[in-house]
């Protein structure tokens, strides 16, 4: 397999650039993640269970789940400046819960350049598919 040249540069990186993606998150989706992160809460698992006890309407995707969601913005913001980059830490507040049937579009914005170590800070948000905020959070990324 070829490996693919990346020409970018951490220069070249522009301030304030941001990527976006979008995604429904239903019951598939919800229980392909507990598999593979082996947590099965009532709350992720069961509507019928997140009726009765909680809230909700229906059951809840995973936090983490809603932090995952940062990847495919980065990965897009990567691959359109021709960079790569490994993630250093990553910060998430929850602010309304993630519903089964909800759409999360996740931005993720270039905040800061770290020039000194060729760091890149960036500002994410994501939004239901009414425009509540769900998440916010940062990332900071190693330039490679």
């Amino acid at each position: 397999m070829a490996t693919e040249t990346w020409t970018g540069t951490y220069e070249e990186l522009p301030l304030g650039t941001e990527e976006s993606a979008s995604q429904m998150i239903d019951g598939a989706a919800i229980d392909a993640f507990a598999d593979a992160i082996k947590s099965y809460n009532p709350v992720h698992m069961d509507s019928n269970w997140a009726r009765a006890n909680t809230q909700y309407p229906d059951r809840i995707a995973h936090g983490v789940m809603t932090t995952a969601l940062m990847s495919q913005p980065l990965v897009q913001f990567c691959e359109r400046f021709k960079i790569r980059t490994a993630l250093l830490t990553s910060t998430s507040r929850y602010t309304k819960a993630v519903i089964v049937g909800d759409t999360v579009t996740t931005t993720v914005r270039l905040a800061e350049k770290i020039d000194a170590k060729k760091r890149i800070r960036f500002e994410v948000e994501s939004k239901n598919q009414n425009g509540e905020t769900v998440m916010i959070g940062e990332l900071l990324e190693q330039c490679l």
